[in-house]
């Protein structure tokens, strides 16, 4: 009888464990899936909604699909997915991770994002995949990408779309999509009316990377004179000047004075 019983809770703990350890992989395995990236810097107030809970955001937080960054009055985040993928948000800025997927088997990439308002300097890694589809949309525009490095700011209802290397094609709902090359850019107004492609200019740039600098709000050139002063060397006397050296003087004089050999002049 008491063997029974026994060999009865043996079996049942054996049971548990196992399906403690079937959950642990299930929850891992989801946990996994759901992983896309991490924050690796962070300057100032950003959080993250998911599933309707608010997240405070600090270096090498995890960044999951689904979430929705939102960067405060001064902040700045920098993150980095799984694919390589770069992107830094400036200040009330609002980014959901709506679409990573990337299928080893099928060799595809699909990322899509939507930045709900403010400005992301992004840099996608260039892709091996044989599709691959990697947009940043807005509420009137989206910008798909490949291997490339752009600028996408959409205050008030326009989107404006600035390159900064490779290409961009930029579309609206009611627009035929355009190609923006390196040191282009494009918008599309409230109305979704796409503009003609223009070059850009270091007035019109420099503000945009200023904003999506995670340096503190400053994107500037490196100083090309040196940022400390020289240092000042003693300032030593001139030895002919100084009591010994006058001395020496007095008893070479006095040498030479005593050598009959010695020619003055």
């Amino acid at each position: 009888m008491i063997c029974c019983w026994m060999r009865s809770i043996a079996h049942r703990a054996v049971l548990t464990a196992m399906v403690s350890l079937l959950l642990v992989i299930i929850v891992g395995a989801a946990l996994a899936a759901a992983f896309v990236g991490q924050a690796v810097k962070v300057l100032g107030d950003v959080r993250i909604t998911r599933d309707g809970t608010d997240i405070t955001v600090g270096p090498g937080t995890a960044l999951q699909l689904g979430d929705l960054i939102k960067t405060g009055a001064g902040a700045r985040m920098r993150m980095r997915f799984v694919d390589g993928s770069i992107l830094t948000l400036g200040e009330n800025t609002q980014l959901s991770i709506d679409v990573f997927a990337i299928d080893g088997t099928n060799k595809s990439r699909t990322v899509i994002l939507t930045l709900l308002g403010g400005i992301v300097n992004a840099a996608a890694a260039k892709s091996g995949e044989d599709k691959f589809d990697y947009q940043i949309k807005t509420a009137n525009a989206y910008s798909a990408v490949r291997g490339t490095k752009w600028i996408v700011d959409a205050p008030k209802g326009s989107t404006g779309v600035y390159v900064l290397n490779g290409q961009v094609e930029v579309g609206a709902a009611t627009a035929q999509p355009v190609l923006v090359p390196a040191g282009s850019w494009a918008s599309v107004d409230a109305q979704g009316k796409l503009s003609p492609v223009a070059p850009t200019t270091p007035a019109m740039l420099q503000p945009l990377l200023d904003a999506t600098s995670d340096n503190g709000g400053a994107a500037s050139p490196p100083p090309t004179t040196p940022t400390t002063p020289p240092v000042q060397l003693p300032s030593n006397p001139i030895p002919d000047e100084t009591p010994d050296y006058q001395r020496a003087l007095k008893n070479r004089d006095k040498k030479d004075d005593q050598n009959p050999n010695h020619d003055k002049r």
